[in-house]
């Protein structure tokens, strides 16, 4: 049981360092952009909330960067999440005995499992308008240790955002 704990941490702990693959068409001149807008229908396999808080992470990062919100944009912007729980072995806590029609009395062994950390891959998408084509790619890989509050989540998301388009800006440059 030890063994196993042990390596769930150690898996845990390799995972936590945050990978960014970065792809961009080199055909397509994305230093002309200037402005952006959000792909008109966004599924990004998150929670209504989640969805707005990283449009409103990607908005800021885009307003650094000098890129303006327009109604007919030079590029979209499209992100989709896939997320994957961590679970550790957490010993139930110690249930009633109960009787059965034989009147044997048993105890009821059961083995709960406590989320430790949640594996999250973000798709980052910059799409030229024009052209309808995949302009640059972001994937992003990382973990979410637990417990997962709302200012954790904040943190997570503004420092993955930020690299990816630190990323970008270095291909527009």
């Amino acid at each position: 049981m030890k063994y196993v704990i042990v390596c769930c941490f150690a898996f845990l702990f390799t995972s936590c360092i945050a990978t960014m693959d970065v792809q961009y068409d080199e055909t397509l001149d994305v230093k002309k952009y200037k402005t952006y807008s959000f792909y008109p229908v966004i599924d990004s396999n998150l929670p209504e909330a989640e969805t707005k808080q990283i449009m409103q992470l990607i908005t800021f990062q885009l307003f650094k960067l000098n890129y303006k919100k327009a109604d007919n944009p030079d590029f979209y912007i499209n992100f989709f999440v896939e997320e994957n729980n961590m679970y550790i072995p957490k010993p139930s806590e110690e249930e009633p005995e109960t009787e059965t029609p034989s009147d044997d009395k048993t105890k009821s062994n059961t083995l709960r499992l406590k989320t430790v950390a949640i594996d999250q891959v973000m798709y980052l998408d910059v799409v030229d308008v024009k052209n309808d084509q995949l302009a640059w790619s972001a994937i992003i890989e990382g973990s979410i240790e637990e417990p997962i509050t709302e200012e954790k989540m904040f943190q997570y998301y503004s420092e993955k955002i930020e690299k990816a388009f630190i990323k970008f800006q270095e291909v527009s440059n």
